[in-house]
């Protein structure tokens, strides 16, 4: 009786470790290395839908990264930025909100990868009142293969319609 339990704790284990060392390989990614939160502070974009006024923009943009690689051995930044910005129009005090996601796939046979995406969301009125506009927000990313992600707020931007 013994034999045939240890037996099957050694299978049971065998069949653990198998798992535990094949399922990063299937998924080729891991879990998020790094998350960084970019404070949108009376930041400013102008809709260009009506007469150029400036709406503050306000919330945070968030990145977070996690690696994997590819059939070459190069390196796969798998990166997700988000926004979650409210905004007020400074001439017809119209309050606006966005908020979206968009995933980039950067590749490097190198540690590290540097890019500059648009993270695009629509900038909605609420409560009636302005025009629904496209918000566009500039990143700088820099990520490596040891968990570092540095991630810069270039411009804001907005065009018409959503």
């Amino acid at each position: 009786m013994l034999g045939k339990w240890i037996s099957c704790r050694i299978n049971v284990i065998a069949v653990a470790i198998l798992y535990g060392a094949l399922v990063p390989c299937t998924l080729g990614q891991s879990a998020p290395l790094n998350i960084v939160s970019v404070p949108v502070t009376n930041q400013v974009t102008v809709n260009q839908c009506s007469a150029g006024e400036p709406i503050a923009l306000s919330g945070t943009v968030q990145v977070q990264y996690s690696l994997g690689t590819d059939t070459n051995g190069n390196n796969l930044f798998y990166v997700t930025a988000s926004t979650n910005v409210t905004g007020v129009g400074q001439t017809t005090a119209v309050q606006y909100a966005a908020a979206d996601s968009e995933d980039y796939t950067l590749s490097s046979g190198q540690s590290s990868a540097e890019a500059t995406v648009q993270l695009k969301a629509d900038l909605v009125p609420q409560g009636g009142g302005g025009t629904a506009m496209t918000l566009v927000q500039q990143l700088q990313i820099t990520v490596d293969t040891v968990g570092d992600l540095t991630v810069q707020l270039v411009s804001n931007s907005s065009t018409c319609g959503s």
